[in-house]
């Protein structure tokens, strides 16, 4: 169950990091510390999304 949690923590932390991008809340002077900051969310996404796969082939 606790690599289930660690999985979504990593989603759900990528998952903010998109959103506050694409609202302009975090401070980015160009357009491509926009999109370095839109993949660095991605890849918690996906992070997250593997670990949560992992634990549940695990289970099966």
């Amino acid at each position: 169950m606790k690599n289930l949690s660690i999985g979504m923590l990593f989603s759900v932390i990528g998952i903010v990091i998109v959103c506050l991008t694409i609202m302009n809340i975090l401070p980015s002077s160009t357009n491509t510390m926009k999109f370095v900051y839109i993949g660095i969310g991605w890849i918690f996404i996906i992070i997250g999304s593997v670990i949560r796969f992992k634990h549940l082939k695990q289970k099966q």
